[in-house]
C-alpha cells in the first residue's frame, strides 16, 4: 500500500488537482476584483461617487467634472474656482523652487486656465479612487513642468505696470482673424473641396495685413 502514491497516474493526478486549486483560488479572486469594480461603477452612475478631486477640495462645489475656467459664464462659479485655485497655489504650486508666478498673472487669462487645469489634474492623480501612482508620476515628470515652461512664455517680462492703460499688457485679446470667410470656406469644404480653396479678396487682404501689423506690434512690445 505504500507504493501506492508513487504510481505515476497518481502523481499527475495530484499535480493536476493543485493546478486546479490554484487556478480556481485566481478565478476567486479576479470575481472579488470585477465585483467591487462594478460596485465602483454602480456608485458613479448613481452619482454617489465623487468627481476626481472632490475629495481633496470641492473644486468650485459643484461636482460638475471637467470644466474650462476660461468658458465660465456665471461669475460666482469662476470666482469660486479662481478662490480654490490660490488656495492649491499655495499649498502646492508655489512649493517648488522652480514655480514662476508673476504679479499679473490674474490678468492674463491664458495663464489662469493653465493653472487651472494643472490644478485640477493634480486632485486626479491623488483621489482616492481615480488616482494612481502612475498618474501621479506623470503630473510630477510632465504635466507641472510643461504648464511652468508654458506660464513663463505666456508673460515673458510682463509685469503688472504693463496693464495699465496705454501700455503692451491693457491691449484687448486679439480675435479669430478672417472670420468673415467662414459661410466661404465651409461651403467649399462641404462640396469636397473640388477646386484650390477660394481667392482671398481684397478686403480679406487688408485684414490680414492689419493682423500682421498688430502681431508685429506686440512682439515687439514684449521684447
Amino acid at each position: 500500500m505504500a507504493d501506492v502514491p508513487q504510481h505515476p497516474h497518481l502523481r499527475a493526478l495530484g499535480r493536476e488537482v493543485e493546478r486546479t486549486g490554484r487556478r480556481v483560488g485566481e478565478l476567486d479572486t479576479l470575481v472579488r476584483q470585477l465585483a467591487a469594480d462594478l460596485a465602483g461603477l454602480t456608485r458613479h452612475l448613481d452619482g454617489s461617487l465623487p468627481e476626481p478631486g472632490e475629495e481633496q477640495v470641492a473644486l468650485g462645489g459643484t461636482g460638475s467634472g471637467v470644466r474650462a475656467w476660461l468658458l465660465a459664464d456665471d461669475p460666482q462659479q469662476s470666482l469660486e474656482d479662481l478662490a480654490d485655485l490660490v488656495g492649491w497655489l499655495d499649498r502646492v504650486y508655489l512649493a517648488y523652487p522652480d514655480a514662476h508666478l508673476p504679479t499679473c498673472w490674474l490678468w492674463h487669462p491664458a495663464v489662469v486656465e493653465e493653472l487651472w487645469w494643472l490644478r485640477c489634474a493634480h486632485a486626479d492623480a491623488y483621489h482616492s479612487e481615480t488616482g494612481s501612482w502612475l498618474r501621479a508620476g506623470d503630473w510630477h515628470d510632465r504635466q507641472r513642468p510643461n504648464v511652468v515652461r508654458r506660464v513663463r512664455a505666456a508673460v515673458n517680462t510682463c509685469e503688472l505696470s504693463e496693464h495699465r492703460p496705454g501700455y503692451p499688457g491693457a491691449r484687448a485679446s486679439l480675435g479669430a482673424p478672417l472670420t468673415s470667410a467662414a459661410a466661404l470656406i465651409a461651403e467649399w469644404v462641404a462640396a469636397g473641396r473640388p477646386a484650390p480653396a477660394p481667392e482671398p479678396t481684397e478686403p480679406q487682404l487688408a485684414e490680414a495685413e492689419q493682423v500682421h501689423r498688430q502681431e508685429m506690434d506686440r512682439s515687439r512690445s514684449r521684447r
